[in-house]
């Protein structure tokens, strides 16, 4: 993986992941068990990046705004509820897609980004 070509601008993409995980940070501070998760897999033309935490999902109401710019779950003072709303404009400018799996047991977000060819 770590040899796969893959073209991006390296800031953006890391202001992304900076980002996911400030929200895991936040979002396991009240729980029993704190982990957070980074992992990368090549998956076919793919680069998928997931942060997983410990925390149990999120509810279907709050997926369906959860990128739309300004809203947030956090408490007022905490949060601009841009993060997330910058963070698929900067992957979707890649070819790259964002999206909370909702499959999975745990709080887990995924960011797809095509190899260069």
């Amino acid at each position: 993986l770590l040899n796969a070509s893959f073209s991006c601008m390296r800031v953006q993409i890391s202001q992304v992941l900076m980002n996911l995980l400030m929200n895991s940070f936040d979002a396991v501070q009240d729980l029993d068990q704190k982990w957070i998760k980074l992992s990368l897999e090549k998956a076919g033309k793919n680069i998928s990046i997931q942060v997983i935490d410990s925390g149990s999902g999120i509810s279907d109401d709050v997926i369906q705004k959860i990128f739309n710019p300004f809203f947030t779950t956090k408490d007022v003072g905490k949060g601009t509820g841009l993060g997330l709303s910058l963070s698929r404009t900067i992957v979707e400018k890649h070819k790259g897609q964002i999206f909370v799996d909702k499959e999975s047991p745990n709080t887990k977000f995924v960011v797809e980004l095509p190899l260069a060819s």
